[in-house]
């Protein structure tokens, strides 16, 4: 995927609702050990990057910063 090749999107068009964020779950009996794997590690991405957030917003000064922020966690999260 090449950025400079992308459109632009409306920021109100990136939320999204929790029927389109949440997965099908999957069997830990049948699937492939490696996709459980990847699960366990994109856990951990996850968590990382709230905490990132939380963190930053506690130390920043700088209030339209913070919004900006704020705005890009609620489109990711």
């Amino acid at each position: 995927m090449n950025p400079f090749n992308e459109s632009y999107k409306p920021i109100d068009d990136l939320f999204r609702n929790w029927d389109s964020i949440k997965l099908k779950p999957y069997n830990k009996n049948t699937v492939d050990p490696y996709t459980k794997t990847r699960v366990i590690l994109m856990n951990g991405t996850e968590f990382e990057q709230v905490w990132f957030g939380h963190q930053s917003q506690r130390k920043c000064d700088n209030n339209d910063l913070r919004r900006e922020l704020a705005l890009i966690y609620k489109i990711t999260c």
